[in-house]
């Protein structure tokens, strides 16, 4: 026959498991709740004043990282004194090597005035209610968790503990684990909702490997946890919020990962589902101009996969990098931007420096001195691109490599901007190639050119207006002549296109092979792989 754990019972033995080291003498692993009475000192505030908690982990000046720790200072603690509304006692103990460390702090409130709305009345008192209104007071009851200390045995007749938080030490004086005990006193006036056990939260959880702090969860934000049973021992990535830490062999750190759990509110749906993922950041050795040491920025999923990179350091892959680099935007905050779509890239791609990042198909993404954004499509293993696009508000110009990496095709679409790329349509009017004035800026816009192996270009494909009731070109050609057609209004000329006037593209004499605005998009896509390249992991352009 199986004996059914209580949830205290659990709760015991989940503190005596994550709990080693250092401070079990300080709380009593069977019963959190009881103040210790001896090897420990005592410290007395008023609990507003040098409240304690803990220093998370942060990045140092030389790189180095600077493990969690009680804050403010035991040093830097000063003596006092509880005030009407209650106060905060800190216990120390030795720490094994001839000085002393905080291992547990206790708040104590009021059993008649409210503290929470202390200063919310600007420090008027005001009385305690029960969970009717009524102005109430928590009576006193034996307590022998706090009766046995015989200074805190004096106190009880006026306010009562109201939580216990215990700081857990390993042998090599780490913290590695903040717990928060909730007294059952706490909600004596509140019969309707009783706390039926004692209420225990994991605050933070810190794991180290060869003196190093690898792992931490709990900053900022709620609590790892609320299970009675819980061991930081459980922690796992997809399923708690928590932070992971790589180092260089001088002991600088490299790698800052951050993993979301599976109810963190700051991470998209696409990586949450089935859970995990997160963000990070990775330090180069390269120093940026400012003198700040170059960091690239990550996101990755809930395979450790990386989905997209960004950083400020503009030399990073130069391998990568083509002429059309060499005008890129130079305005402060430029952001170079590397995104993988199609097949996995996993997270080790980070090591050395990101030197194999060459070796997987990647989207590489900068701003251009125009003002538009250039997207470059490389292969696993390839240096060239196959494809680049120029962005403003569309894709303004998509332009496909051949593997030996020249240009083979070029598709534009509105007018061209200046800084960027040249378009010159008139050469081929003046040379009978086209016979039609061309669409070149607004809907259906499009202009295609082929590139044979010398470089020589061709003009395949053009749109233009066409004027339904007579079945011509709605355009004066050439366009840059005087038109001796009389010349309509604004409006006028609006409601007739609306009702007289079809967008067609075709062969650049006039030859139509589609009609309509939703038709000559599908058929550029379709024909012509226009803006179809999945630019962005997860979504498809």
């Amino acid at each position: 026959m199986k004996t059914r754990q209580s949830p205290l019972s659990l709760l015991v033995i989940a503190s005596a498991l994550c709990s080693g080291g250092r401070a079990l003498a300080c709380t009593d692993s069977l019963d959190p709740l009881a103040s210790p009475a001896t090897g420990v000192s005592l410290l007395f505030s008023n609990g507003q004043e040098g409240v304690v908690g803990v220093a998370t982990p942060r990045l140092l000046p030389g790189g180095r990282l600077a493990p969690p720790a009680i804050s403010p200072a035991l040093k830097e603690l000063k003596a006092g004194k509880f005030d009407q509304w209650g106060g905060g006692v800190v216990f120390t103990e030795d720490d094994g090597r001839g000085g002393k460390g905080v291992c547990r702090v206790e708040t104590w409130k009021s059993r008649n005035l409210n503290a929470v709305v202390r200063d919310s009345l600007g420090g008027k008192p005001e009385r305690l209610r029960d969970s009717d209104g009524r102005v109430a007071a928590i009576a006193y009851m034996p307590t022998p968790a706090q009766e046995r200390h015989p200074v805190l045995v004096k106190l009880l007749p006026h306010y009562y503990m109201s939580s216990a938080t215990a700081f857990y030490y390993d042998g090599s004086n780490n913290l590695i684990e903040v717990d928060r005990y909730m007294s059952p006193e706490a909600n004596r006036l509140n019969p309707k909702y009783p706390l039926k056990i004692i209420a225990r939260s994991v605050l933070y959880c810190f794991r180290y490997e060869d003196g190093r702090l690898v792992q931490s969860a709990g900053l900022p934000g709620p609590s790892v946890s609320k299970d009675p049973a819980f061991s930081c021992g459980q922690l796992k990535a997809g399923e708690h919020s928590l932070e992971r830490y790589r180092y260089n062999t001088d002991g600088t750190l490299r790698a800052m990962l951050n993993y979301y759990g599976e109810d963190d509110a700051d991470s998209s749906e696409s990586q949450r589902k089935p859970g995990g993922g997160g963000y990070g950041s990775i330090w180069l050795p390269e120093r940026l101009p400012s003198g700040e040491q170059a960091r690239v920025e990550v996101h990755f999923n809930s395979k450790d996969e990386l989905t997209d990179l960004s950083t400020t350091y503009l030399e990073f892959a130069a391998a990568d990098a083509q002429p059309s680099y060499a005008a890129r935007g130079d305005a402060g905050g430029s952001t170079l931007e590397y995104r993988f779509t199609v097949s996995p890239v996993p997270l080790s791609v980070t090591d050395k420096g990101f030197a194999a990042i060459g070796s997987y198909p990647r989207v590489r993404i900068f701003p251009h001195r125009s003002g538009m954004t250039v997207s470059e499509v490389f292969d696993a293993g390839s240096r060239r691109p196959r494809q680049r696009q120029w962005r403003s508000l569309d894709l303004n110009r998509q332009e496909m490599y051949g593997g030996n990496g020249k240009l083979i095709r070029v598709v534009q679409y509105g007018a061209a901007p200046q800084d960027a790329y040249e378009a010159d349509l008139k050469r081929y009017a003046e040379s009978g190639v086209l016979k039609v004035t061309p669409t070149t800026a607004g809907y259906a816009s499009y202009r295609v050119y082929d590139y044979d192996t010398a470089g020589k270009e061709r003009l395949v494909l053009v749109c233009w207006q066409h004027d339904v009731p007579s079945n011509k070109p709605l355009r004066h050609f050439p366009w840059w002549t005087p038109d001796p057609t009389p010349k309509r209004s604004k409006e006028e000329a609006l409601i007739y296109d609306m009702k007289n006037v079809a967008n067609r593209c075709g062969s650049p004499d006039g030859k139509m092979v589609i009609q309509g605005l939703s038709q000559i998009d599908a058929y550029m896509a379709k024909h012509y792989d226009y803006d179809v390249e999945k630019l962005s992991y997860g979504v498809a352009q």
